[in-house]
């Protein structure tokens, strides 16, 4: 029994150790696809795209390479291990707003994406020239993400627009490594509770056990999100309604043009602006009118006690002039 006890001790022991050593090489590149891994690595974790390596080095005097992808001449080959997280930010004006909505929600159903968020405002029934604005976060596959931006144009006249890219093939290869390496301990702890004899071993083992799980939990979930990310990609845009355009963007103009424009704006935002006056007057005529009495009525009463004081004023000073009289 004792024996026993020192043979379950050495290898608990052992296991330990072991994860250890696991756990410091979960936080190294050793899965990470990189030049300088040894060939077994590379070979191990690039798998099919052994031929995108093989025609980097045959052809790398001809290759241009950012990192992720290799351009040789036209053609751009992408490294299929590159993890890529793509973010773009668009703001687009438009004539004919609900038109553009429903092009947008068909462009997104196309790709197979989803709204994450939608937002409408603006826009008023006492107001026919309240302009309205959208305001959307927008999921689409990364497979699809350059021809969305490529269609983007058919919703009006992109004012804004913003891409960002992020290579997070680092934290995700180790991420997964030390997620291996918590499975192989997890088999281990499993393979010793299932030998143990006394229960303060069990016990052990079990906390073990439920310190391990918690690590898988944790890092499975940091792996959902990063597929999550690199698979979808993000694109925040922001839909404005607009009436005319004054111009054509980008054309330049002589001096007297800009001028005549200047003074044919001023006009009518003169004309735009009694118009809006005349609306609002019409929504607040018994406001105006009660206004109209109070002011009338306010401005007879002064006239009265002006009247007054300036009949008491005339009889003062004509008093003395009588006595002496």
């Amino acid at each position: 029994m004792k024996r026993n006890r020192k043979i379950f001790g050495l290898a608990l022991l052992l296991t330990v150790l072991l994860s250890g050593c696991g756990g410091a090489g979960g936080s190294t590149k050793a899965e990470m696809p990189a030049a300088s891994a040894p060939a077994a690595m590379e070979q191990e974790f690039v798998g099919d795209g052994t031929a995108w390596l093989d025609m980097e080095t045959s052809e790398s005097k001809d290759a241009v390479s950012d990192g992720t992808s290799v351009s040789i001449g036209s053609e751009v080959y992408r490294d299929p291990n590159a993890k890529l997280i793509r973010e773009a930010e668009l703001r687009i004006q438009t004539t004919k707003f609900e038109e553009s909505v429903s092009t947008l929600e068909r462009m997104v159903e196309q790709v197979g994406g989803y709204f994450q968020n939608a937002s409408l405002h603006g826009g008023s029934y006492r107001d026919a020239n309240a302009n309205r604005r959208g305001e959307y976060v927008i999921r689409i596959p990364s497979e699809c993400y350059d021809a969305f931006l490529g269609q983007s144009g058919e919703l009006g006249y992109v004012t804004y627009r913003d891409e960002r890219t992020q290579d997070i093939g680092e934290r995700y290869y180790d991420t997964q490594a030390r997620l291996k390496t918590q499975r192989t301990k997890q088999e281990r702890l499993l393979s010793l509770l299932e030998k143990a004899e006394t229960m303060e071993d069990i016990i052990a083992l079990e906390t073990a056990l439920s310190d391990v799980e918690y690590q898988i939990e944790q890092l499975s979930s940091t792996l959902n999100r990063y597929d999550s990310l690199v698979g979808f990609a993000t694109i925040q845009l922001d839909l404005h309604e607009v009436y005319e355009v004054s111009e054509e963007p980008g054309i330049p103009n002589s001096l007297g043009e800009r001028m005549s424009r200047g003074f044919a704006s001023s006009l009518d935002g003169l004309a735009d602006g009694a118009q809006d006056l005349l609306v609002w007057m019409s929504y607040n005529v018994f406001g105006l009118l009660m206004f109209a009495l109070i002011i009338g009525a306010g401005a007879v009463i002064l006239m009265r006690k002006a009247s007054v004081f300036k009949r008491k004023r005339s009889e003062h000073t004509s008093a003395p002039q009588d006595k002496g009289e």
